[in-house]
This record gives structure tokens, sequence and C-alpha cells, in this order.
């Protein structure tokens, strides 16, 4: 009897160890990829951003970049404290990619969104969240409210961001 446990004992060993060190599970893996990226200006990438008509006084896009300038240094230029200030139309979003305009949803926000919409064209209330690029380009106008003393120099960044939604029905 004692013999018959050393030999299950010594099974059951040999099959634990086995499984354990037999899995092919491995901790690391070290691997060398290229990847190659090509960059573009705003207005020739996947997603294009480009001044619209008038919208050329405060949108800069002459470089790879798109910038906007809403203020001067002067106190006779720039948005006015304490106010709502539209800019209908401002800027072109287009899709220039591959994917179809209708799987593309875009949301456009800043660094203060109490103070900042986007809205769709001349329409303040189609407000800019998550909205679907339905044709393959989009006008876009931007709110600024410094009410309550706000300071327009609180928002440093206008973030324009684009993601494919699913096409499963």
């Amino acid at each position: 009897m004692n013999r018959r446990n050393v030999l299950v004992g010594l099974g059951t060993i040999v099959a634990g160890g086995g499984a354990a060190l037999g899995t092919g599970a491995f901790s690391t893996v070290e691997a060398d990829r290229t990847i190659e990226v090509t960059t573009t200006g705003d207005a020739d990438a996947y997603l294009g951003i480009e001044a619209y008509g008038e919208g050329s006084e405060y949108v800069d896009d002459d470089d790879d970049e798109i910038s906007f300038d809403f203020g001067g240094e002067d106190d006779e230029e720039g948005l006015n404290e304490n106010a709502v200030t539209r800019f209908d139309n401002l800027i072109t979003i287009t899709n220039n990619g591959e994917r179809d305009s209708e799987n593309i949803e875009v949301t456009i926000s800043a660094d203060d969104d109490d103070m900042f919409l986007a809205y769709e064209g001349d329409n303040e209330d189609a407000e800019i969240n998550e909205i679907t690029l339905d044709d393959d380009e989009l006008h876009v106008g931007f709110q600024f409210d410094t009410g309550a003393g706000d300071n327009i120099e609180d928002i440093d960044t206008i973030e324009i961001e684009a993601t494919e939604t699913s096409t499963e029905g």
C-alpha cells in the first residue's frame, strides 16, 4: 500500500509539473517592426480642415496646421467681455479619406466647454456633439460666451476629433 501511494504521489507531481511547464505560455516577447506614416497639412489630411468663406479673417490655414485668432492686443480688437460672440460658417471639415462619410462622427471641444460651443453652419441650435458627417463636408461655426468675466485666453486648444462608427446594422 505504501508503494502504491508513492507511485500515485510521483505521478501527480509529474503530471502537475508538466501541466504547469508545458502550457506553451510565455512571459516576454521582443519583436522589431517597422511602420511608415505620412503626414500632410490639415486641408489635405483624411479629415480636412480649412477656412470657409469669410472665416479666413480668423482662421490661418496657410501652414500645415490650422490656427485661430479671435482677438488682438489692442483694446479695440477681440471678443467683447461679458458677451456671446458667434462666428457662423467659420471652417469646413471635409472627408478626404476613403471611408463613407455617413460612418464618421465629428466631435469638437475646447479647454473650457462652458465658454465654447461649436455648431453646424449658421445654426447655433445645431450644436456639434458627435454629429455624423452626412455629406463629404460640414460647415462649422464657433460661439464664445465670455459672460461672468470668463477670459477667452483660458481656451488654448480647440480639438476636432473624427471617429469611424460601426458599419454593422
